[in-house]
């Protein structure tokens, strides 16, 4: 009997916060406040992080860029 499912890795949540960790700290070399959102590969969201001083309103925007991405 043949199996129908397929599978599907995610992103730990470690490997999700590493990389928040890590535009972050890009943005901060650049000068820049950033808001950075990481899903998986559904789309949900994984890790968030909002640089103190970014727009507020940007943080819907990064949470849907990076579930356009996805």
């Amino acid at each position: 009997m043949h199996s129908h499912s397929v599978e599907q890795r995610s992103i730990t949540a470690e490997a999700a916060n590493a990389a928040v960790v890590a535009a972050v700290a890009r943005a901060g070399e650049l000068g820049i406040r950033i808001n950075v959102a990481v899903t998986d590969a559904s789309g949900v969201l994984a890790a968030f992080l909002r640089m103190p001083g970014a727009f507020l309103h940007s943080v819907d925007i990064a949470i849907d860029k990076a579930y356009t991405a996805a």
